[in-house]
């Protein structure tokens, strides 16, 4: 069966169900012309959006199933919501389907979306559904909230700050090249690439622990910095012998012969946090949450970032994802 027999409504009753996570902060949910929700006083309302298209951002059956695309889908906000240390609350969207997609396949995007939803507290609150032509488009939007004035911000570095990253880089897109050459294992990669996730407890700890600046990496490490040298006017130094790689990418790059740096740089999709803060700060923040790892620091500049290697530094240009 596909959408185009159910029709608008079919397809709203077919997939409403189990879409409102914490009741107390919703008053109307889907089904009307609006959504109405709580805010928390004192809070200040945080909101980010994000759009994913079939053929360019996944390709279904070779890099993603249906519920791996729903569950991304909502990953990549909650990465941006981390990024600004805030608290998702609610979501919307507006998916653009193609009449001849099956009910089954809609209800495997949605059930991604729900099981996120599910695991971080966030609402599904209300949405629009259109007719497309050729390719599935779905954009989502994420609401949140954060403390007032204790947002993160690209422009918040300071000389003298460390920078650092969490976990490790390149897994991702290491994890998109095994999906299109379709080998077989590193099955690690390919989770990483398909189900990424996003820091959010992390951005919170580190609104606590006085962090001046964050970033998430969704378009590579030396695009991301770049931002936050650029938006800071500040030069960011990194040193390539400390970013920090998983054995999975290790394993992946000798047997491919592919080069780890580039799938840091400017692979993407990563879903990681990159920030800086002062290192008495940094070392507190270590001792409760200790995959996090000092990569570089803030020096006095014009918004450029230089790569240390050895006794070389050299200019990093963005090098990662970019849209047009």
């Amino acid at each position: 069966m596909n959408i185009s027999d159910i029709g608008e409504f079919g397809f709203i009753r077919a997939i409403q169900d189990h879409t409102i996570v914490t009741p107390e902060t919703v008053t109307v949910g889907i089904g009307d012309d609006g959504a109405v929700y709580k805010t928390t006083p004192g809070m200040e309302q945080v909101v980010v959006i994000d759009t994913m298209i079939e053929g360019n951002h996944f390709i279904i059956g070779k890099t993603a199933t249906w519920h791996a695309v729903g569950y991304k889908a909502v990953a990549s906000n909650l990465s941006d919501i981390a990024a600004m240390g805030a608290t998702a609350t609610q979501l919307v969207l507006s998916t653009a389907l193609i009449p001849s997609m099956t009910v089954a396949d809609v209800k495997e995007l949605y059930r991604g979306m729900k099981d996120i939803c599910q695991v971080y507290g966030v609402n599904m609150v209300g949405g629009d559904t259109v007719t497309a032509r050729e390719s599935t488009v779905i954009t989502v939007t994420v609401l949140g909230e954060i403390e007032k004035d204790k947002a993160l911000l690209r422009s918040g570095a300071n000389v003298g700050d460390v920078v650092a990253i969490s976990h490790t880089l390149g897994n991702s897109c290491a994890g998109l090249d095994v999906l299109l050459q379709q080998e077989r294992g590193y099955e690690e990669l390919v989770k990483h690439h398909q189900y990424p996730q996003p820091q959010l407890a992390l951005g919170r700890l580190l609104v606590s622990m006085n962090c001046h600046c964050a970033n998430d990496i969704s378009d590579g490490l030396a695009s991301e910095a770049n931002e936050i040298a650029k938006a800071s006017g500040v030069n960011l130094i990194l040193d390539k012998d400390k970013i920090p790689f998983s054995p999975a990418l290790e394993q992946w790059c000798a047997y491919a012969k592919k080069d780890r740096y580039r799938y840091a740089f400017g692979g993407g999709e990563d879903y990681e946090l990159v920030f800086t803060m002062a290192k008495d700060d940094f070392y507190r923040l270590k001792k409760q949450y200790d995959d996090v790892t000092i990569i570089g620091s803030v020096h006095p500049g014009t918004g450029m970032v230089l790569l240390r290697d050895g006794d070389k530094e050299s200019p990093l240009q963005p090098q990662g994802w970019t849209h047009f």
